[in-house]
């Protein structure tokens, strides 16, 4: 009796769970229909968001297949967005996405910033600018770099301004509908939405309805299956009774008590037969209920593709009155432009008829003054032809003076060359001699050797450990002989390259790296003198199609600087670098770690003839030597950076190709 109690609780329970749900459909469509009239801000603004889409066009849409847009700064539009199903637009479907600050970006095709997320509009525009990304803002202070600017103007309307310029100067492409989006079509598409929505809430409804439905047949299965056992108990325990006849007593006994188990399992019987009955009358409410949920839907489908129906009809309408109004531009503008003609002609009319007036007023005063400014012309062509001759004669001792300059800067420059040239020479004599010594001790070793080797023989004393003593001392000084040859044809192979390229100022392609290891090789004799390290780095390959002699000349007043005027103790660090730079140039910069220059010195060491080594030698030349060759002979550009005991830094610009 307590499981038939439970199962009557548990299938009443369900029928009123159903009859609920039912009816809240009925109230969610009530109040649908009754708030159809009245949009929230929220509403509105996923409504234009999803419109706008189409009509901008993204420059590889033909490769895409969905749009990201990201809500930054308004959760609750976010929530109306993500709250209904979004249709494909152009055959990409929509993803929307949450952001919460600027830096999220990445992968976002169109991005809505809230008014209070106003203070990253600066950081989302900058992104804007690296890539097509429309910018949606929400902002009472209209700026340049806006694209599309919402203004809410009231509870159920939103008015927006559109920067078409801005739109297509990232790469998209805005269609003219966009400025004719109206607040009819913003209504429809909150509308569609709804629908959507609803659509969507009834569809699960219907898909938990039937579930439902399912659970209660089972249950009815189950229901059936144990009247099914009853009976099948009934007929078992009817034919124990006629197989037991046995004694009048027993059998009375027996009688009475499988009565009284018959009379209960006929009772329990009915109770089940009455509950299927009653679930049997539940079961067909419920599916009366659910043919009426699905007209109902039917019906809402039916007012939703009326809707799309009446959204269409309103685009073609807006496209005919985009036309018509674009073409009532063109006419008003020619009819404007032939309007600006006919004034332009009226203006030039009325200026011809001035400008004759004031001829003629001018031809009178011409006639009376005629006679004096011919006395004027007469005295003005004296004086000129004067000042002709004079001004002749100072031009050509000006040019007479500029040739001499010229001639003593190029005499200059060579001095400055022969100098360079004579320091070189000094440095590889003294490089060489080094070398040529040790080979020359190397050799002359073996000589006395090979003397004592001679006497050994002649006086049969000879022993092969004395033999193979000589072999390995050859050996050893014929090596070293041979590695401070080869030292010594290297230094003259350089010396002679470095001198010609001095001398003569050709053009041919170097290797950087090796070329100014070679000139610092011919000046490592002075730099060692003056206890100065240096160091090249610079990349393998980087070639050059310019003057060496031009570039050897510089680096070595280069390092003639450093070494008289950086360093007042022995001792530093020279270095070179180079890297190539946009526009097909190379980048080579000197570097020392010296004491630097003052501001003072530094804004004069161009100057011809301007040395702190006046009394000690110096003539000033060494500099503008440098800064001529950089302009003139490479079409460079030189500039040099110092600080007081920091070191100088001279950065070099050359074209990779002279």
């Amino acid at each position: 009796m307590t499981c038939r109690f439970m199962l009557k609780l548990s299938f009443l329970a369900r029928a009123v769970t159903l009859s609920v749900v039912f009816f809240a459909v009925s109230l969610t469509s009530v109040s649908y229909a009754q708030s159809r009239d009245s949009f929230s801000a929220e509403e509105l603004r996923a409504a234009y968001l999803i419109s706008v889409v189409q009509y901008v066009t993204w420059p590889d849409e033909a490769n895409r297949s969905e749009l990201t847009v990201g809500i930054l700064g308004h959760p609750s539009v976010y929530a109306e967005m993500i709250s209904a199903p979004i249709a494909p637009v152009r055959g990409m479907t929509l993803n929307i996405r949450e952001l919460t600050r600027a830096s999220q970006l990445t992968g976002i095709d169109m991005v809505y910033v809230g008014p209070s997320a106003s203070n990253q509009l600066n950081a989302v525009f900058n992104t804007a600018r690296l890539r097509p990304l429309l910018v949606i803002s929400e902002h009472t202070q209209v700026r340049e770099d806006m694209m599309v600017n919402l203004i809410p103007a009231s509870q159920n309307r939103l008015a927006f301004q559109v920067n078409m310029d801005r739109i297509n100067d990232t790469g998209l492409r805005a269609s003219g509908d966009l400025l004719m989006l109206r607040g009819n079509e913003l209504e429809a598409a909150v509308n569609l939405r709804r629908a959507q929505s609803a659509l969507r809430d009834m569809t699960t409804e219907r898909r938990q309805l039937r579930t439902e439905l399912e659970q209660v047949n089972q249950q009815n299965a189950q229901l059936l299956n144990r009247i099914d056992v009853l009976e099948q108990t009934v007929r078992e325990r009817d034919s124990v009774l006629r197989a037991q006849q046995g004694t009048l007593e027993d059998k009375q006994q027996v009688m009475e008590s499988q009565q009284s188990v018959l009379q209960e399992l006929l009772e329990e019987l009915d109770e089940q037969r009455q509950i299927l009955f009653e679930r049997e009358t539940q079961l067909q409410d419920i599916q009366r209920a659910l043919s009426e949920s699905e007209q109902a839907l039917d019906e809402q489908q039916q007012q939703l593709r009326q809707k799309e129906f009446q959204l269409r009809q309103k685009q073609v309408e807006s496209d005919d009155l985009a036309e018509r109004i674009a073409t009532n531009r063109t006419v008003l503008a020619a009819q404007q432009q032939q309007l600006r003609d006919q004034r332009t002609a009226l203006a030039e009319q009325l200026a011809l008829l001035e400008s004759r007036e004031r001829t003629i007023d001018r031809q009178r005063l011409y006639l009376w003054a005629i006679g004096v400014v011919f006395l004027f012309v007469l005295l003005f062509l004296l004086t000129t032809v004067i000042l002709f001759m004079k001004s002749r004669k100072q031009a050509n001792q000006l040019r007479l003076t500029l040739d001499d300059l010229h001639e003593a800067q190029d005499k200059l420059i060579e001095s400055e060359k022969m100098a360079a040239l004579g320091n070189l020479v000094a440095g590889v004599a003294h490089e060489v001699n080094t070398p040529l010594g040790v080979a020359i001790t190397g050799t002359s070793m073996v000589h006395d050797r090979l003397n004592v080797l001679n006497e050994q023989l002649e006086q049969g004393s000879l022993t092969r450990d004395n033999l193979q003593g000589f072999i390995s001392r050859a050996t050893e000084s014929l090596s070293l002989t041979q590695k401070n040859l080869t030292r010594v044809g290297a230094l003259i192979t350089n010396f002679k390259q470095i001198a010609v390229d001095q001398m003569v100022a050709e053009q041919r392609e170097i290797d950087l790296k090796v070329y100014l290891e070679e000139v610092m090789s011919t000046l490592s004799i002075e730099l060692r003198r003056a206890g100065i390290q240096y160091e090249i780095d610079i990349p393998e390959d980087l070639r050059m199609t310019t003057i060496p002699g031009a570039m050897a000349q510089i680096i070595t007043n280069l390092v003639t600087n450093a070494i008289r005027h950086a360093f007042v103790q022995p001792g530093g660090q020279l270095q070179l670098t180079a890297e190539s730079v946009a526009g097909n140039q190379v980048k080579l910069m000197f570097s020392d770690n010296g004491q630097g220059m003052t501001p003072d010195i530094l804004n004069r060491i161009f100057d011809p003839f301007f040395t702190t080594k006046r009394n000690e030698g110096g003539t000033g030349l060494g500099m503008p030597i440098v800064y001529n060759l950089v302009r003139q002979k490479l079409k460079g550009d030189i500039s040099v950076h110092s600080t007081p005991e920091q070191g100088t830094t001279f950065t070099l610009t050359l074209p990779r190709r002279l």
